[in-house]
């Protein structure tokens, strides 16, 4: 059985090793049909701590790591720059 991939922005960095993931998807309503967005954060090992606040990264199901992490951080998919991370108003 593979293993279950998402797909989402990183929101903290605060932590050792570790980083929170934002994942957003769509769902249609079951009566009135209409689509809206559902979001979910996920914490994530990341080893080598590579991912920064406001990249879009892979993560991948892994074997629980403790009690909140049971994903680890498959690939950084697109970097944000320092000045694009000001613009958006996260602190650095």
């Amino acid at each position: 059985m593979s293993k279950k991939t998402l797909s989402g922005v990183v929101t903290s960095t605060k932590m050792e090793k570790t980083i929170t993931v934002q994942v957003v998807r769509e769902v249609r309503h079951p009566k009135y049909n209409k689509l809206y967005k559902v979001s979910k954060k996920f914490h994530a090992h990341d080893e080598r701590q590579e991912a920064n606040t406001g990249d879009q990264v892979t993560i991948e199901e892994t074997t629980p790591i403790s009690r909140t992490k049971t994903w680890a951080l498959k690939s950084v998919d697109k970097k944000v720059t320092k000045l694009q991370q000001q613009l958006q108003g996260v602190e650095i």
